[in-house]
């Protein structure tokens, strides 16, 4: 019986998919690096994701996360606006800025955090 579960087992190959170091899968998931570096040699050759697809992805989230933040701007220039606030069940209007927020708030987080990890020759 394995040690790991499927959806650990599966997290880890996305990220190895995902190009990420087996270093870096071992310690994020606390299993030993000898372990992901087996199932990493399980993969199917060439099948990371391309540097052209990276930049493509790059920018369909650049391009997302500024639209993204647009419309938390027309929010908060809605919220603002006390007669129409007063309309609102406040639940509905708390998950959705709170989900729009946490999104935009993420992806600058990853953006931040890639931005400067790049380490091509």
């Amino acid at each position: 019986m394995s040690k790991y579960d499927d959806n650990t087992r599966a997290a880890v190959m996305a990220a190895l998919l995902g190009g990420q170091s087996i270093s870096s899968v071992a310690s994020e998931y606390k299993i030993p690096r000898g372990t992901v570096a087996t199932w990493s040699s399980k993969l199917p050759k060439n099948q990371t994701v391309s540097n052209t697809k990276k930049e493509e992805i790059g920018d369909l989230l650049l391009e997302y996360l500024g639209a993204n933040l647009k419309a938390l701007r027309i929010q908060v220039e809605q919220f603002a606006s006390v007669e129409w606030l007063n309309k609102q069940n406040a639940a509905d209007v708390a998950v959705l800025h709170g989900v729009m927020t946490d999104k935009a708030v993420r992806l600058l987080e990853a953006f931040s955090n890639d931005s400067g990890t790049d380490t091509e020759d």
